[in-house]
């Protein structure tokens, strides 16, 4: 499985990473069952990884760098290179320890993905005994700024919620309006349903018709990040938008068991709902950017900004750290402010 990933990845990269020694082909594989099988990363994460390790390893080879024996100079080096950070008199540029220069070509965030994956990398070969100490150690993570969350403007959710014409279109005859009548269907379904239980896109991706059909559940079993299961609750306005989708999804003529379908009848890809969501965008006149993780964000921060309880919170999104779901918080200092001025007695009107 992971030669195969690796060739379809190779003829994506460029024809020079098909012709990388066997012993780096060998490694790859090695370091891709372990975060496949191992680590059980998600298939977005394994991709990134991956890519990002065959970048590393066909410039190490066109730099005759041995990757076993590589220091954290070399990975240094490696950074200034993808970065356009200068190296003068074999010193180092203070602004680029890890590539982090005024004149990179990768933003820090990048940077940090990137130096994440060599440290993954060289720690499986530490660990395997391939190597005595992993030089990705002494490398410092760039700082960026981690902006708040972007939300749906209560306008933008009462535009993007209202109605549409699809809710009176099953009794339809035309084969052709009754799939168009399907996609608007499909394509509310999602918003209502990323909006309602707060799943990532892959969560919602990854659902079969099955577990829906006949009976509307009010809560689905998703498998999330690290195949960590969990359960989300779906609210009446999910499970109606949902009920008359699956009404018209037999007009999409599926050939998968996914919930949800793309014009040929095949499981929608991520790429695809991000598609559907910028196109409700233009067709809804949102202000703002519509995305999954803006229905996730929203999802969150609505039910803090209600007074629901932050570990609770923390639990519907399927968060293994209490510290990614505080960024929440910083987008409802108006509720805290209310908390303040009812409960403090020195803030008491």
């Amino acid at each position: 499985m992971a030669a195969e990933f690796f060739d379809q990845l190779s003829r994506r990269l460029a024809a020079p990473a098909r012709k990388l020694p066997p012993e780096s082909r060998k490694l790859i594989e090695l370091f891709y069952d372990h975060m496949a099988y191992e680590r059980g990363l998600a298939s977005h994460s394994l991709r990134a990884y991956t890519r990002d390790l065959s970048e590393f390893l066909i410039y190490a080879d066109r730099q005759n760098l041995a990757v076993l024996k590589a220091q954290p100079g070399d990975l240094r080096a490696y950074f200034g290179f993808r970065t356009g950070a200068r190296f003068d008199m074999g010193r180092l540029d203070p602004e680029s320890s890890t590539g982090h220069s005024r004149t990179r070509t990768l933003s820090a965030r990048s940077q940090a993905r990137i130096l994440a994956a060599l440290r993954s990398f060289y720690g499986f070969l530490e660990r395997r005994g391939l190597m005595e100490a992993s030089p990705a150690r002494e490398l410092a993570s760039p700082r960026f700024y981690r902006p708040l969350p972007g939300l749906l403007y209560p306008e933008d959710q009462t535009r993007l919620f209202e109605p549409g014409a699809e809710a009176n279109e099953i009794g339809t005859k035309d084969a052709q309006s009754k799939a168009n009548a399907a996609r608007r269907a499909r394509d509310q379904a999602i918003c209502e349903m990323l909006y309602s239980s707060g799943m990532r896109i892959s969560e919602l991706l990854s659902l079969n018709v099955q577990l829906v059909e006949p009976r509307m559940p009010d809560q689905l079993k998703v498998t999330g990040k690290r195949g960590k299961d969990r359960i989300v609750f779906l609210g009446k306005d999910a499970r109606a938008t949902l009920g008359h989708y699956l009404k018209l999804r037999p007009a999409l003529k599926p050939r998968s068991p996914r919930l949800f379908l793309n014009r040929q009848g095949h499981a929608l890809s991520d790429r695809g709902a991000r598609h559907i969501l910028a196109e409700l965008r233009r067709v809804r006149g949102l202000r703002r950017r519509l995305s999954p993780h803006r229905l996730r964000h929203s999802f969150a921060t609505d039910l803090l900004n209600a007074g629901a309880d932050i570990r609770a919170v923390q639990e519907m999104l399927g968060h293994s750290s209490l510290s990614t779901t505080q960024i929440y918080t910083a987008v409802t200092k108006d509720r805290l402010r209310e908390v303040h001025r009812k409960c403090h007695p020195h803030a008491r009107s």
